[in-house]
C-alpha cells in the first residue's frame, strides 16, 4: 500500500465494486480477505454487521482508501450518529496479516435484509470470488431470512 493510504475491510454491501466506485471514486480493491473469529450477520436494523464468534470466519474485500474516502464512508455508515463504529482488526490477505479498518454495527440481534441490499453483498462476494461455500451460505441464509 502507498503512503497515506488506509486498508479497509468490507464484508457487506461495500464489497460491491459499483457501490464503492460511487462512494469512493479512485479507491482500489486489493482483493479478497478473511477475518477470523468474527461472524457475519444481518441485524434487526436490516444492515450487515459482524460479531465475535470463536472459529467463525467472515470473508470480504480489502480496499485501499484515502482519508477523504474514509470521511465519506463515515457519513454513509452514520458513525457520528453511532449506527456504526470503526475498529482496526487484523485480516488475512493471501495468507498475510494486514491491519484494516472495519465498520461494525453494535446491534447484533438478528434480522432480515431487503433484496437490493443483499444483492449488492452477493454481487461483491461473487465479483471478488469469495469461497463458494461462503457465498452459498449467504444465499441460503438470505432466502430463509435467518442471519
Amino acid at each position: 500500500m502507498s503512503a497515506g493510504s488506509i486498508a479497509y475491510f468490507a464484508y457487506g454491501s461495500n464489497m460491491c465494486p459499483e457501490q464503492m466506485a460511487e462512494r469512493c471514486p479512485g479507491g482500489k480493491a486489493i482483493g479478497s480477505a478473511e477475518l477470523h473469529n468474527w461472524e457475519f450477520l444481518i441485524n434487526i436494523r436490516t444492515y450487515a454487521t459482524i460479531e465475535t464468534k470463536h472459529k467463525s470466519t467472515t470473508h470480504g474485500v480489502l480496499w485501499t482508501l484515502t482519508k477523504k474516502h474514509i470521511a465519506t464512508l463515515d457519513e454513509y455508515e452514520a458513525v457520528e450518529e453511532e449506527m456504526y463504529y470503526k475498529k482496526t482488526l487484523k485480516v488475512l490477505h493471501e495468507g498475510k496479516p494486514i491491519e484494516a479498518l472495519v465498520y461494525i454495527d453494535p446491534v447484533c440481534e438478528r434480522g432480515a435484509s431487503d433484496s437490493i441490499y443483499m444483492k449488492n453483498i452477493l454481487n461483491g462476494a461473487k465479483f471478488f470470488k469469495l469461497p463458494k461455500d461462503y457465498i452459498l451460505q449467504l444465499e441460503n441464509k438470505w432466502r430463509k431470512n435467518i442471519f
